[in-house]
């Protein structure tokens, strides 16, 4: 929550600093009870994960298999340096069934995550990041963990979300007014530098801040975002190889692919053909340079 002096007078005037404490103190209850719930083969999934060498890929997975078997085939190849583990928040059985099948195939860790009670699309994100930290990477002790969203595609060979010799965390940087906080869909951390803290991956409503701003204040405040080295995104034109039709897309570090808008609308369908295309030219040997030129 942001810092009672930086609420206006406007703000005190319509009971702002109260109405957020008590939102706040709300989200914070109901995420406490999702916290102690447990998961079907949780002991056995974590005692796998549990190697202070690793180095954690974490994946919240919501009802697109697809995507997901496009992202771990990529992973394998480009990011080998990363483990990683699905957890899955989808609420269709169908949908966890089918997600388990492509965890099965890539032979990579799956866990369905305990039903989520609420629809709120950054508070269930929220919930599901808090308890895979609190529920899997506290007992499993990694090197370092980072959460990466299923819609993210390493298309091309990359080692930033584990070289973290020199700076306890990296990511894609959200700044606000009151406080900045990394990106939830792309975030790694130093193991060491986090176990003490009491991390929290709700959104921060009150600082202006989406989901993962909670640790503003446990983690990100004693940081300086200008001395980190940080992600970088651009918006790229690509021409569809097959198609031919050309798409603007985001890019991130000259080696991720972020899809977008996959989990909670249709927004991604202009797209999937697309999407179909390039997985078909990377998975031929196609390199990302050629399909995506670097800018100049």
């Amino acid at each position: 929550m942001r810092d009672l002096s930086d609420f206006g007078l406007a703000d005190w005037l319509r009971l702002s600093p109260c109405h957020d404490a008590l939102k706040q103190w709300r989200n914070d209850v109901w995420q406490s009870m999702y916290l102690a719930k447990r998961a079907a083969g949780q002991e056995r999934f974590v005692e796998d994960l549990r190697d202070p060498a690793a180095n954690l890929g974490l994946v919240v997975a919501f009802e697109q298999p697809w995507a997901l078997n496009w992202q771990l085939e990529r992973a394998r190849v480009n990011i080998p340096d990363t483990r990683m583990a699905v957890f899955d928040n989808s609420r269709r059985p169908e949908m966890r069934r089918q997600i388990e099948q492509v965890c099965r195939e890539n032979q990579v860790p799956y866990l369905a995550l305990p039903a989520n009670p609420t629809r709120h699309v950054n508070r269930s994100h929220g919930f599901a990041m808090s308890w895979i930290y609190r529920n899997v990477v506290l007992p499993a002790a990694p090197r370092s963990f980072a959460f990466i969203d299923h819609d993210m595609i390493p298309v091309a060979s990359s080692r930033l979300l584990v070289d973290l010799d020199d700076q306890p965390v990296y990511g894609l940087p959200n700044h606000g007014e009151w406080g900045w906080h990394l990106w939830a869909g792309y975030c790694a951390f130093l193991f060491d530098h986090v176990r003490r803290r009491r991390l929290n991956f709700l959104y921060d409503f009150s600082n202006g801040l989406d989901t993962g701003g909670r640790n503003w204040r446990s983690l990100y405040r004693e940081l300086d975002s200008d001395r980190l080295r940080m992600a970088k995104h651009r918006m790229r034109e690509i021409i569809d190889p097959v198609s031919r039709h050309p798409f603007t897309i985001q890019v991130i570090d000259d080696c991720w692919y972020h899809i977008g808008s996959i989990s909670y609308n249709n927004g991604f369908e202009s797209q999937f053909e697309l999407c179909q295309h390039l997985a078909a030219a990377l998975a031929e040997g196609l390199p990302w340079a050629e399909l995506c030129p670097p800018e100049a």
